[in-house]
């Protein structure tokens, strides 16, 4: 399937959040993730399904003010 990651197109056999993260990046400290416009908590990246033409959007902590 097809989604945007971050605004690119990417391939994935991900069928749900938690794979698509684990799929994608190495390191899962410090990120939010959305899908559309809704924050996903990460307690419930496994059972949040993908679809086809999905945004998701991953934001990630960083140090500095």
């Amino acid at each position: 399937m097809e989604i945007l990651l971050n605004n690119e197109r990417t391939e994935t056999n991900a069928e749900n959040l938690g794979e698509l993260i684990t799929e994608k990046l190495p390191d899962t400290k410090g990120i939010a993730v959305a899908v559309g416009m809704k924050v996903i908590p990460r307690d419930v990246w496994n059972d949040t399904v993908l679809k086809n033409g999905d945004s998701v959007t991953v934001i990630r902590a960083t140090r500095g003010g």
